[in-house]
């Protein structure tokens, strides 16, 4: 029988999203959830964590949304938050060599958001990262490191991409050159930007491999992570997975947009009983 984990991302990070989680976890829909640590909803994360011992609670690393904890000036430095202090979205994936001090920087950040749960009496059961940015491959040794320093043995792996859906989106990325080469006159800088777009699908993908491989080696993981809705939308291979395997289902309650929306309903629903023999297990049990 697989073992499915469902985990609930972005707890406390503020009332809205928070009080949803929570209907979830009451009505065993989900198994897991990871805090932010920077949240505005932590009180409220603390009363609801009292309550549920049988969910995993793990520590959703944030460095891209809400404010800094550690407000440094390497930050500022390198444009990750700005002058009030507040991360810029997106702005860490923006760039493309991370120095020593910008390391050092991010690696206090991480260990101060940490130590947040655990003076507030909670002690996270597993790691991963608003907008996955714990899969940034240059980031994992000192992700790593901080892990260790805090005792943390289980972690969200990367989306281990099928070489099969990489040549589709490369051929895709051909056709669309093909497409408008025969549309209009296309610059070769433009055809260019297009072609190393698809290159760079590969480059990346490489190194997901190479993270999830790192991470496998040194800590507990799962075997496939997918967002619950895109694992419901190739329901057909679902069967087709080995019976042993453990897979982590991710979901965002609380948010506004409308794929959230659809995606937690399905959640509430247990729509995946519908296709899937499963175990629903926290990362306690991992």
């Amino acid at each position: 029988m697989q073992r499915i984990i469902i985990n609930a991302d972005d707890f406390g990070i503020n009332d809205t999203v928070t009080s949803e989680i929570k209907k979830m976890i009451e009505l065993k829909a989900i198994s897991s959830t990871t805090i932010m640590a920077n949240g505005k909803s932590l009180e409220k994360v603390k009363e609801i964590v009292s309550e549920y011992p049988e969910i995993s609670f793990g520590v959703h690393l944030c460095m891209d949304e809400l404010d800094s904890l550690t407000r440094s000036d390497i930050f500022l430095k390198y444009g990750i938050i700005n002058i009030d202090g507040e991360f810029i979205k997106g702005a860490i994936f923006k760039i493309k060599q991370f120095p020593t001090e910008l390391k050092e920087a991010i690696k206090d950040e991480l260990s101060a958001q940490i130590e947040t749960l655990l003076n507030i009496g909670i002690t996270p059961s597993h790691a991963d990262s608003h907008h996955h940015f714990h899969t940034i491959y240059q980031l994992k040794d000192i992700i790593s490191e901080v892990l260790d320093k805090y005792n943390i043995k289980k972690v969200r792996r990367g989306v281990n991409p099928s070489l099969f859906a990489l040549l589709n989106r490369f051929k895709a990325k051909n056709n669309e050159v093909n497409n408008i080469k025969e549309k209009v006159n296309m610059s070769k800088k433009k055809q260019r930007n297009i072609v190393m777009r698809s290159v760079s699908l590969f480059q990346s993908s490489y190194y997901r491999v190479k993270l999830n491989k790192f991470y496998s080696t040194k800590y507990l993981v799962t075997d496939l992570l997918e967002s619950y809705s895109s694992y419901l939308n190739n329901h057909k291979n679902i069967k087709k997975q080995k019976k042993d395997i453990c897979i982590e289902l991710m979901c965002h309650p609380g948010h506004p947009a409308e794929q959230y929306k659809y995606e937690v309903n399905m959640v509430t629903n247990k729509v995946l009983m519908q296709y899937a023999d499963y175990k629903l297990i926290s990362y306690n049990e991992l």
